[in-house]
């Protein structure tokens, strides 16, 4: 009998952010307690929660923990947005001055893959991190797992479990407290064709 477990991957809520600046690295989440009621009868009951270490995420954490009863809770630093390094809060325009410059660019995100800003992270490396995530997610006798975090997290998982290039995985939109659910087989056929994931829905809002 194939035996199966499913993984919830939730964008965090809304961050505090001026007009025309890149959020912060590590903002604040705003939370609306009526938002995550909602979101809350989407996910199953007493399952782990994987959540990102930053601020925002934890937040939204905490705040969907009243409304649902997670087994338990698990901070990973793997699940961390890419870093944006110098570039978090300053000036998009001052921003993209430096940006400019560079021959490549990618029509649907800030930067293209294999950038780091200043002091910061690449989309490259946020995928590396998943690979290791997924490599190392216990799923045994665990039917449901959420996970909350960042939209790059997202299309870094999505990248890893369905093989996109990463270049075609920054062009997914991922909205604020979204839902993306897959199925992953924990035994049976594995070496069939189809692989071990299905995907159930991509950025299914709720709110």
């Amino acid at each position: 009998m194939i035996e199966t477990s499913k993984l919830y991957l939730i964008r965090h809520a809304q961050v505090e952010k001026l007009e025309g600046y890149i959020p912060e690295n590590n903002a604040n989440a705003i939370i609306n307690l009526d938002h995550l009621k909602i979101l809350a009868t989407y996910i199953p009951h007493n399952c782990t929660c994987y959540v990102s270490p930053l601020k925002r995420a934890l937040q939204t954490a905490t705040a969907l923990s009243k409304f649902t009863n997670f087994k338990e809770l698990l901070i990973d630093n793997k699940l961390k947005e890419q870093n944006f390094g110098e570039w978090g809060g300053k000036k998009i325009s001052s921003v993209w001055n430096e940006i400019k410059m560079f021959k490549k660019k990618h029509n649907f995100s800030f930067i293209y893959p294999e950038l780091s800003p200043p002091k910061g992270d690449s989309f490259l490396d946020q995928c590396k991190r998943i690979g290791l995530f997924m490599e190392n997610l216990n799923l045994s006798n665990r039917k449901s797992i959420v996970i909350i975090a960042h939209s790059g997290t997202i299309r870094a998982f999505l990248s890893y479990i369905l093989h996109i290039d990463p270049n075609i995985a920054l062009s997914i939109e991922i909205s604020h407290l979204s839902i993306t659910s897959l199925e992953v087989m924990t035994n049976g056929e594995l070496e069939n064709s189809g692989g071990k994931y299905r995907l159930l829905n991509v950025n299914h809002t709720v709110i």
